[in-house]
């Protein structure tokens, strides 16, 4: 059964604070050699994770692609918008804000909640959602 976590920030910050805790994330399942599928809310924020992937420093480099483009042989890292790769069932982190249909297929699931009041309610949805069907939950402030 997939396992869920919120990640849920402490302090209103904009969207370069919320791109550092996904890629802390990012960079920590990385370490654990776990293949991560990120799904974006947007094409602009798939565009954006990658782009700050491609930013970090040399030793921090995650090897990494956009859904459809890039190598034939599939990198740990990719990052979404619309459907996940096919070959990618470890862990997910979803920062569409919505519950996505395809979360059951990965062994993780991680929800990364900026704080905001909106999202801070959809998230509580979300969380009452996956506690009724049994899921097992964790959550984390940051």
């Amino acid at each position: 059964m997939t396992q869920i976590e919120f990640h849920i920030m402490d302090e209103t910050t904009g969207d370069k604070a919320y791109l550092q805790l996904v890629g802390q994330q990012i960079q920590k399942l990385y370490r654990q050699s776990r293949k991560i599928y990120i799904h974006a809310n947007s094409e602009q924020q798939a565009k954006a994770i990658d782009e700050w992937l491609w930013t970090q420093d040399l030793e921090d480099f995650i090897p990494h692609n956009l859904v459809g483009e890039g190598p034939n042989k599939t990198p740990p890292v990719q990052i979404g918008f619309q459907e996940p790769p096919q070959n990618q069932h470890d862990c997910l982190i979803n920062l569409s804000g919505e519950i996505q249909n395809f979360f059951s297929y990965f062994l993780s699931c991680l929800e990364v909640v900026p704080n905001q009041d909106e999202a801070k309610e959809k998230a509580r949805e979300r969380y009452k959602f996956y506690r009724s069907h049994g899921y097992p939950l964790k959550h984390h402030k940051h």
